[in-house]
């Protein structure tokens, strides 16, 4: 039976308080499928069901399920066997949910734990917030240079259990110090009387225990890895970060950006996760900030009441604003990603401004013309007479031309000048740069058509 089908038996289960069947129903499934139905239950429901799965299969569920979901739980379950789920967690899991719960239910969760459990949960958040020590876990398989293949082997054969991979092993020295690391293949494959350091070339990539948790996307990236080593100041290893960690990172800086251009402040947590007050908390500060920006742009408008055409020319001001706003989204767009994916260093803005400068005026007189074209046009029908139309014509065209090249820079600049002063750089585009570009498009769109009328208005 496919996990949409059982959708439905599940609720009709919960909601019937049928134990039994939901019991019988919930042993038969995978970890995997249960942990995805039981996701989209709350309240009640989500503990009841949860307190039915099979001890053995609790904690596989419990992992594999959003932050939300398992604060929920912990605060519903009782002390001794939420205890028991946090204990039978991975360290590096286990460290996720510790950090978002709060104080005193995480500092009641680290009273449960002993041994060497307290000690690794008490080291890994012991390391900065956003760091990869926060990520790591130091369940990994270590060897000497010294070992043979065979006690290598054997080595794994005893650890493996407790492992979170075993597709890479670590040499370390006597004072744990990283060495190099070999791939399971490349000790399977060799002769059993073989020694570590006759396998090593000392060649390796690791990653800083202090550094931010982007920097792992980047080296799983560059090398295809599916471990990456962490090491500490001097050099001695610490933990590891799998893949699916750096994925998870990954979506989580995909989801931030995402939510920073469309100016508001990330989520803490998924949509249905954060609160009704949470989310206009996130939201209301920027869009107060947007209209304020906005005022500007009426204060321009304003300033310019006075002409004796401005009811004409005021019709065409989303002609001049539209292109320059999406020419400016574009390129900030651009170079976010860039700077992103590290394709662009901030020491490379000259050659940026040079190569977009022709770029934004080629753009600019081309969408300068089709708006001369749109501009004669229509302006009989807002009110223009005769000799005024090539004017308004070419005054739309001439400031599409300019407000579409000074967008063009101003949305490859801004994201620099952000990135350098520590700030996001997603933040400049979108609704943001939007604002500043329509305030400048109408300052530039009326100053021409000013000049460019004078004559004819007296």
């Amino acid at each position: 039976m496919t996990e949409q089908s059982l959708q439905p038996d599940i609720d009709a289960l919960v909601e019937a308080r049928d134990f039994a069947g939901l019991k019988a129903v919930l042993r038969d499934m995978d970890p995997v499928d249960a942990a995805e139905l039981i996701g989209e239950l709350s309240g009640d429901a989500l503990t009841m069901t949860f307190r039915l799965l099979p001890h053995e299969m609790a904690t596989d569920v419990f992992w594999r399920l959003e932050i939300d979901r398992q604060e929920a739980l912990i605060t519903e379950l009782s002390s001794d066997r939420a205890a028991a789920l946090v204990r039978d967690m991975a360290p590096d899991d286990r460290t996720e949910l510790l950090e978002e719960l709060p104080g005193e239910v995480a500092q009641r969760l680290l009273s449960h734990l002993r041994g060497e459990d307290l000690r690794t949960a008490q080291s890994l958040l012991a390391y900065p917030p956003e760091s990869i020590g926060r990520l790591m876990t130091p369940e990994y398989a270590a060897v000497r240079p010294d070992w043979t293949v065979e006690q290598v082997l054997a080595h794994i054969r005893q650890v493996a259990p407790s492992k979170e991979t075993l597709n890479v092993t670590y040499v370390i020295d006597d004072h744990g110090v990283l060495l190099d690391e070999l791939p399971l293949e490349q000790i399977v494959l060799a002769s059993p009387d073989r020694r570590v350091e006759q396998l090593m070339d000392r060649t390796f990539a690791a990653l800083s225990a202090t550094d931010d948790q982007e920097a792992a996307i980047e080296l799983f990236k560059k090398y295809d890895a599916v471990a990456l080593p962490v090491v500490d100041r001097k050099g001695v290893l610490v933990g590891i970060v799998t893949f699916d960690d750096a994925l998870d990172v990954a979506e989580e800086e995909s989801t931030e950006d995402f939510q920073k251009m469309t100016a508001m402040e990330p989520l803490d947590g998924g949509y249905f996760a954060t609160g009704f007050g949470r989310i206009l908390l996130k939201r209301a500060p920027w869009l107060g900030l947007l209209l304020m920006a906005q005022i500007l742009t009426t204060v321009a408008l304003t300033s310019f009441h006075g002409l004796e055409l401005f009811a004409v020319l005021v019709v065409f001001v989303p002609l001049v604003n539209s292109p320059a706003g999406n020419a400016g989204a574009q390129m900030a767009g651009l170079m976010i990603r860039g700077l992103a994916l590290e394709e662009i260093d901030v020491r490379d803005w000259g050659r940026v401004v040079s190569r977009e400068l022709l770029r934004g005026l080629t753009l600019g007189v081309v969408l300068g013309a089709i708006g001369y074209v749109a501009a004669y046009a229509f302006a009989p029908w807002a009110g223009a007479q005769g000799g005024m139309l090539p004017r308004i014509a070419v005054s739309v065209a001439l400031a599409i031309a300019v407000a579409v090249t000074l967008a063009n820079i101003v949305g490859a600049m801004l994201p620099f000048a952000f990135n350098k002063l520590g700030l996001d750089p997603a933040v400049t585009s979108g609704p943001f740069l939007a604002s500043v570009m329509d305030v400048s498009g109408i300052c530039i769109y009326f100053a021409i058509a000013t000049a460019l009328l004078a004559a004819s208005l007296g």
